[in-house]
């Protein structure tokens, strides 16, 4: 269990995230949160940022475009 709670912005690309069920670059998640509403890039990645630090996301670096991946399912966030 994350022993921070994620913020509404965090949920919502943590929904993105489990709704893909496979690693996604910041482009990706971006694209996939601009459908609902305006979001700027930059937002995006400040906020995986933080996210990975949190211990929300796991980020893979071992590519050239940064992927992220939910540490938890949604049940145990929920």
């Amino acid at each position: 269990m994350p022993n921070t709670h994620p913020t509404e912005g965090e949920l919502a690309i943590l929904r993105v995230l489990w709704a893909h069920r496979a690693p996604m670059t910041v482009r990706e998640v971006h694209a996939e949160l601009s459908r609902g509403k305006d979001t700027a890039y930059t937002t995006v990645l400040k906020m995986l940022t933080i996210m990975a630090d949190k211990g929300l996301v796991q980020r893979d670096e071992s590519e050239r475009s940064h992927t992220y991946l939910p540490v938890h399912a949604e049940p145990v966030v929920q």
